[in-house]
């Protein structure tokens, strides 16, 4: 176990940053210039410091809540074309968002271990010729990830698995332990083949 925490520790120190532009806590100009277009928007007085801050993440979901957008304060793809700012965005950013809710769903606010763990089990199913090779499929096939609020963790777990990190491997299945032969626990959570 202690060989995992250290494989996912030096993992996630060399791997390249996955721009996190679009939820609280995130920081840079493409925030900044969210913040201005929802000041043009009418829903935005704060700072245009380029700080996904709470005052932001408000100001996000406000605009969510005037254009039909279930208000999780995340600015996903549609919401982003709708503000005009597609540059930069991309369909990992979109998967995460999905991912997030997912591990949300099953996890809530649980350990990082165990989110990052839950997600690269959909990630490996999708890679896998036993389950369908789309993530909204498998997702669905798992229980689905609805709108919901969204924590910085969670969309964290999300891109670290999809930057590859699979705490235990190749794993597909999760859950209460059931007597599974080669499976790795953690928290009360089994992870196995």
């Amino acid at each position: 176990m202690k060989r995992i925490f250290v494989i996912l520790t030096l993992f996630l120190c060399l791997c390249p940053r996955v721009p996190a532009l679009y939820f609280k806590g995130a920081e840079g100009t493409k925030v900044r210039e969210l913040q201005i277009r929802l000041y043009d928007a009418g829903l935005y007085g704060g700072a245009w410091d380029g700080v996904y801050s709470d005052e932001t993440e408000a100001a996000v979901k406000e605009y969510q809540r005037q254009n039909g957008y279930y208000p999780d304060g995340i600015c996903a793809y549609g919401l982003l074309i709708k503000l005009g700012m597609k540059d930069g965005y991309s369909k990992t950013d979109d998967d995460a968002v999905r991912l997030a809710r997912f591990i949300s769903r099953v996890c809530g606010d649980g350990d990082r271990l165990t989110q990052t763990a839950v997600a690269s089990v959909a990630l490996n199913r999708v890679r896998s010729p036993l389950f369908p090779d789309d993530l909204i499929s498998v997702l669905d096939g798992m229980g689905g990830a609805p709108p919901c609020d969204i924590s910085p963790e969670c969309m964290r777990s999300a891109y670290e698995a999809l930057l590859g990190a699979a705490p235990f491997g190749d794993v597909l299945y999760f859950g209460p332990s059931n007597g599974q032969k080669n499976a790795a626990v953690h928290k009360g959570i089994v992870f196995y083949k």
